[in-house]
């Protein structure tokens, strides 16, 4: 069943999302084509300005607008009419949840993808692939082990978060749609006072830890590099939001599982 769950979700968003990478391709090419004929003409300079700047408003809409498609798909499946359909099927909040993430999370590994296909080829373009390659190599060659670390540590931090991300707005619209009435904008004022929980819990946690532990925060300070320093930091933020995740994540699988409201 979550198979056909996956199937019905990635249906949905990838509607919208191919489009947005054929126009992110497309728009690529008419850069990299503006930048070359921008030497020739006043025309072709301004032209290749502002295709410079659609350029980068793509690229914003594809990662911003691939996450509010996952947000907006939660959205039409619990808070509108199109979610008798599926919430008529015989199968657990929890799993319709858990497809949300999965499909929330592959879509947006696509479109970062899709934005790394279309700068390389901006850097093939500009006969820039050989020089940037080299720098690359020459980057991981001399990075020591601890900023190894660090980079992976912040690539699990930013799934994390972003998962989280998705969990946090996936609560609001679960709160929201306890409402007969205007539940979008019940969804939003339930999103600002859990962003300000959200806030506070971390603000909370590093103020505990820190007065519960005053000599570990003292041999981070004088005993280890900066960059061990931020490794312990990014590790103890990627334990605090997974926690988080956990316990917001069981309160939405109820409210929908025993309150789910759909009128």
């Amino acid at each position: 069943m979550l198979g056909k769950l996956l199937k019905y979700d990635f249906k949905n968003l990838y509607k919208t999302l191919l489009p947005i990478y054929l126009i992110t391709i497309v728009i690529t090419i008419l850069t990299v084509i503006l930048n070359n004929l921008s030497d020739t003409s006043n025309l072709f300079s301004t032209l290749n300005a502002l295709m410079t700047l659609s350029y980068v408003v793509i690229l914003m809409v594809l990662v911003v607008g691939t996450f509010f498609l996952s947000i907006r798909d939660f959205y039409l499946d619990f808070a509108t009419e199109r979610g008798y359909l599926i919430n008529t099927l015989p199968v657990k909040k929890s799993m319709i949840i858990t497809s949300k993430f999965i499909t929330g999370i592959t879509t947006m590994i696509t479109s970062i993808v899709v934005m790394f296909i279309s700068i390389i080829i901006l850097i093939i373009a500009n006969g820039e692939w050989t020089s940037f390659v080299s720098d690359i190599t020459n980057l991981f060659k001399n990075i020591p082990t601890d900023a190894v670390i660090m980079l992976i540590l912040m690539i699990v931090l930013m799934i994390v978060a972003y998962i989280s991300g998705l969990a946090v707005c996936f609560l609001s619209i679960a709160l929201g749609q306890l409402k007969n009435t205007n539940k979008l904008g019940f969804s939003f004022i339930a999103y600002i006072a859990l962003y300000i929980i959200y806030q506070m819990y971390f603000t909370f946690s590093l103020i505990f830890i820190g007065t519960i532990c005053p000599d570990f925060v003292n041999r981070l300070d004088s005993e280890i590099t900066v960059i061990s320093s931020v490794n312990i930091l990014f590790g103890i933020l990627i334990g605090l939001v997974i926690i988080i995740t956990a316990i917001i994540t069981p309160i939405t699988n109820y409210i929908l599982k025993n309150k789910l409201n759909l009128e």
